[in-house]
């Protein structure tokens, strides 16, 4: 080769060499800024995209930092010690942690999937797949994330499924019925002591609680010349009405079992009498 035409193939490899340099060096300072961008707004899911799209045309790829892998490693951790939904979510922490260090890094985004769909966290995991994808995985790897997707739609739709029933007005009422039939086991056995009263009117001054019945012992106060009824009440709900003659009695238990009220409301505007029970 003649040596001019040595120098100006010398002349274009360093040419070349210099717009490689110059090329990489913007690339990396572009990459640097949506990085920050990205940090500052985590939620910025084109910003992502875009850092994932730049990355695959760097030649080298950018270095990944130490951090990430301490925080990839603590991930894989998390996952391994993990016992139960809750314990998934210190997993994706450190990945979330991991992929928003390097948000290009593929793995970070493959783990984060996998914990979020264990934590239940169905919408998020959907989501790492979608930006896993976006890494051009092999085709194998391809095929593993759609399996997920279906995987994880299916888990959504079925507990989708499980919180519409959960709020169904029959659900509603079975919580009820149990919350009730638990109090009335709580206070079965109880005896229950008169503290006060308002109004015009005797009562007993205990209440025994024996199994779905309210038991009135006769009152010190009663006179035997009067008729008394020691017949058991049933009780039918934290709020019981009955209606004796012209009298409406009205008998409440508050949620915690500790307190039962006796409300008696008599016809054409008679004062109403009122009985306070506490054990």
């Amino acid at each position: 080769m003649k040596t001019g035409s040595r120098i100006a193939a010398f002349f274009l490899v360093a040419v070349l060499s210099f717009y490689s340099f110059a090329r990489a060096q913007s690339q990396q300072q572009t990459l640097n800024q949506y990085v920050a961008d990205l940090q500052s707004n985590p939620n910025d899911t084109a910003l992502r995209g875009k850092i994932i799209a730049l990355v695959q045309t760097m030649n080298p790829p950018p270095e990944v930092p130490a951090e990430v892998r301490r925080h990839m490693a603590r991930g894989v951790a998390a996952v391994e010690d993990a016992k139960s939904p809750g314990d998934f979510k210190d997993a994706c922490n450190e990945f979330q942690q991991a992929a928003m260090l390097a948000p290009w890094l593929a793995n970070a985004y493959r783990n984060l999937a996998i914990a979020q769909d264990k934590a239940g966290m169905y919408d998020e995991a959907l989501a790492s797949l979608r930006f896993y994808l976006l890494t051009k995985p092999s085709s194998a790897d391809v095929d593993w994330a759609d399996d997920l997707k279906s995987k994880v739609e299916y888990r959504k739709e079925k507990a989708a499924k499980a919180k519409q029933e959960e709020n169904s007005p029959q659900a509603a009422v079975a919580r009820e019925q149990n919350s009730f039939e638990a109090l009335l086991r709580k206070i079965d056995g109880r005896r229950y002591t008169k503290v006060s009263s308002t109004g015009i009117g005797c009562a007993a001054d205990a209440i025994d609680v024996q199994g779905r019945f309210l038991v009135f012992p006769k009152p010190r106060d009663w006179e035997d010349a009067l008729p008394y009824s020691s017949n058991p009440e049933e009780i039918r709900g934290l709020v019981t009405t009955d209606y004796v003659s012209s009298f409406v009695k009205t008998t409440i238990i508050n949620d915690d079992g500790d307190r039962i009220t006796i409300k008696v409301a008599g016809p054409g505007g008679m004062r109403e009498c009122g009985f306070l029970w506490q054990r």
